[in-house]
């Protein structure tokens, strides 16, 4: 028992520490499953999802999974700081796809996506799977 309030605390302290951002959840949970940091949040149609991994592995692993699932890329976008990343494209269905990338931190990069108007969650977890598995490769 006083191992869990020790680490509650120590996780409280990060938090503050780095001015209640929320990313600190992600940086104390560690490495979860798939390179995945934290849990996935489904939230107003998009999808999104914390890696532990730098942008450019990311970057790749997402064109990479957006080829396996045959989407039709229309655009592929870098912001002058290389801070954010952007494919958009149609899935096979003909749906509108954007899948966003944020770096985070030096090995840590947000994965945000969104399947047409509303969102499509199923659709959003497939992208977000197979992310995952090519970070793992």
């Amino acid at each position: 028992m006083a191992y869990w309030k020790r680490g509650l605390w120590i996780i409280l302290l990060l938090f503050l520490a780095t001015g209640g951002t929320g990313c600190t959840f992600f940086v104390a949970a560690g490495a979860g499953a798939a390179a995945g940091i934290g849990t996935a949040e489904y939230i107003g149609g998009e999808l999104k999802q914390a890696y532990a991994a730098p942008m450019e592995r990311t970057w790749d692993a997402s064109i990479a999974a957006a080829d396996e699932l045959r989407v039709r890329t229309t655009e592929k976008s870098i912001d002058n700081l290389d801070q954010n990343r952007v494919i958009k494209g149609k899935t096979e269905e003909g749906k509108d796809l954007q899948i966003s990338l944020e770096k985070l931190g030096k090995d840590v990069t947000m994965v945000k996506v969104r399947i047409g108007l509303f969102g499509d969650e199923k659709i959003s977890r497939t992208i977000h799977e197979t992310i995952a598995k090519n970070l793992k490769k």
